[in-house]
């Protein structure tokens, strides 16, 4: 009798210790749908052209050009699988309407890589790794017809057209939980673009007295650029 109680008391165990791994199998795994508004600080080229006097026109010119910055806006959506409170992976995309010349025109971002880390009840810390693509819709100026013989060139000798850039993003995730399917997300991190050789617009304010602030098209090597980006967004799981 003895020892067919204690087997029937871990018959019972067993299977509530399944019952158990089960519900917490089902409560790890979940799609994740959501939004997010974004914001890149994308690099922008500002030169400087001087006018040396001389008596005889043409007179000697020098231009020359320095790197800074502009924060974009953007907003998009994320898709994703959680395989547990560890690991999951997601798809994202985003589009950055502005369509100025100095950065690039309009922009859109696709991603899709790994999330890392740790999902407690109310909160989530993660690390993010996400290849690939960042397309300008003015990434590229070619010239079209004859242009006046001055360096730089003014822009209204060239015609922009699209690239589609190599890009990837990593960083880092807070994630918090207001109720068991909602999720308020905050992304922070490095988008890492690889440009190719191209003519982009840049700036040139004159410092020979007159601030002309005309835009115009320089070559550029190819590079790859350090970008921050961070989000703020909100999704469900289910």
């Amino acid at each position: 009798m003895f020892k067919k109680t204690i087997g029937a008391v871990a018959l019972m165990m067993l299977f509530a210790m399944n019952i158990q791994e089960a519900l917490a199998q089902s409560d790890e795994g979940s799609f994740e749908v959501g939004g997010q508004f974004s914001l890149i600080r994308l690099p922008i080229l500002t030169g400087a052209t001087t006018i040396f006097p001389c008596i005889n026109p043409p007179c000697p010119v020098m231009t020359s050009f320095a790197a800074g910055r502009e924060t974009e806006p953007g907003f998009g959506g994320r898709l994703g699988y959680s395989f547990s409170r560890h690991v999951g992976v997601e798809a994202e995309a985003n589009f950055f309407l502005r369509n100025r010349d100095l950065e690039g025109g309009r922009k859109t971002q696709g991603l899709f890589g790994a999330k890392v880390g740790k999902r407690l009840a109310t909160i989530g810390l993660f690390a993010k790794a996400r290849p690939g693509l960042v397309r300008f819709s003015k990434g590229d100026y070619q010239q079209v017809g004859a242009c006046i013989a001055v360096f730089p060139p003014p822009i209204g000798c060239f015609e922009p057209t699209a690239k589609t850039n190599f890009a990837f993003d990593l960083g880092g995730v807070v994630e918090w939980y207001p109720s068991k399917h909602t999720i308020v997300r905050l992304d922070a991190g490095d988008t890492i673009i690889r440009f190719g050789n191209r003519n982009v617009a840049a700036r040139d304010v004159s410092t020979a007295g007159l601030d002309l602030r005309r835009l115009v098209v320089i070559p550029v090597a190819a590079d790859t650029t350090h970008n921050f980006q961070g989000s703020l967004g909100i999704g469900w799981r289910f």
